[in-house]
């Protein structure tokens, strides 16, 4: 038998006082769990949230404990999704031709903060591993190309950056934010990606792996 509601109002303010001392329920504790757990995994420092429309939404939450935004790795042998994409220039953007290289895809934006101290980082990080056969390739992600163009020349991009119309490259490659960062091994396959800016030390960190293999 179901049991019956108290109908002593003396014995109904005791049992809301217990409910209220011993906290919230078990499914709301989970809950809150959950929600702590989706903001800490995918909002590191540094990097803007992906939204439907060209606009970006800062984040605060906590790195890793050294400070630093730690890597993805992935399985030995995971093929990078094809990436092809018109060009801000002339061509097309095909990770595919370059196979037999090193490459490092950035995905970035005009109005993403965290990716405007990159560009340097990018561009050094080129010329110093050029005779390494290293590529880097961007992709411009919910943004006007004619601001990118004029962004690329302020900030000195020498390397080709494709147009993600429609946002494919970015279900493929399932990123969280910008700017975010994908190393492939010469053989095409996944090595390692970084959410939020890269720094020289990861930068370097990275490329290990795909300029030996």
């Amino acid at each position: 038998m179901a049991p019956t509601a108290p109908r002593d109002p003396a014995e109904l303010d005791t049992r809301r006082r217990r409910t209220a001392r011993h906290g919230p329920t078990r499914a709301e504790r989970r809950l809150l769990l959950v929600v702590l757990l989706v903001l800490a995994v995918a909002a590191p420092v540094g990097t803007w949230l992906l939204r439907d429309r060209g606009e970006g939404a800062s984040t605060g939450a906590a790195p890793s404990a050294d400070g630093a935004i730690r890597p993805r790795t992935y399985p030995a042998g995971t093929a990078a999704p094809p990436l092809r994409l018109p060009p801000l220039g002339g061509g097309t953007v095909d990770l595919a031709g370059y196979r037999g290289r090193p490459v490092l895809v950035n995905f970035w934006a005009t109005w993403c903060a965290p990716c405007v101290p990159e560009f340097p980082l990018l561009h050094r990080t080129l010329a110093e591993h050029r005779a390494d056969g290293l590529v880097v390739l961007g992709v411009l992600v919910n943004d006007s190309p004619d601001k990118a163009r004029a962004f690329v020349r302020e900030h000195g991009g020498t390397w080709p950056v494709g147009i993600d119309r429609g946002g494919r490259a970015v279900a493929a490659y399932k990123l969280v934010g910008l700017p975010e960062s994908v190393f492939v091994r010469r053989d095409g396959t996944l090595s390692s990606r970084v959410l939020g800016e890269l720094t020289p030390a990861q930068v370097q960190a990275q490329l290990g792996p795909i300029l030996r293999g």
